[in-house]
């Protein structure tokens, strides 16, 4: 399983807009989109995914399981994308094509994204960092 841990930086401050976008970029190649948050979180990403991208139509459900883009409380039990809005969230323990694992620029964050890395390190994942600037 891939691992790409996105640090937010530069232009791109706000998670949810990274999320927007990769869930954009993924959509239509992958058809089976998880993202996991806060609820807070979700529900703006939630109306976030129904005005942008402009023109184009991401089939995306809050609590929905039938939804090909899930935003979702706790990580399901598979998916072809899993994007992790919570740094707090535990390890998920489903099976997943790629994880994406957003950093923000929260100086507090950066110590648990830290062993989250450790710990896609022990649980054999092939990771990658990408800075956002």
């Amino acid at each position: 399983m891939r691992v790409d841990f996105y640090e937010l930086s530069g232009r791109f401050q706000d998670p949810l807009d990274v999320a927007a976008v990769l869930v954009g970029k993924a959509w239509p190649a992958l058809n089976d989109i998880a993202v996991v948050g806060p609820r807070r979180a979700l529900a703006e990403l939630d109306e976030r995914l129904w005005q942008k991208p402009r023109g184009r139509f991401l089939p995306h459900g809050l609590d929905d399981p039938q939804a090909p883009i899930r935003l979702v409380e706790q990580a399901p039990e598979r998916a072809a994308l899993l994007i992790n809005l919570d740094p707090a969230a535990p390890l998920p323990k489903g099976r997943y094509e790629r994880v994406l694992e957003l950093v923000p620029a929260d100086e507090d964050a950066r110590p648990r994204l830290r062993r989250r890395w450790k710990d896609w390190q022990r649980a054999g994942a092939d990771l990658h960092h990408h800075v956002l600037k």
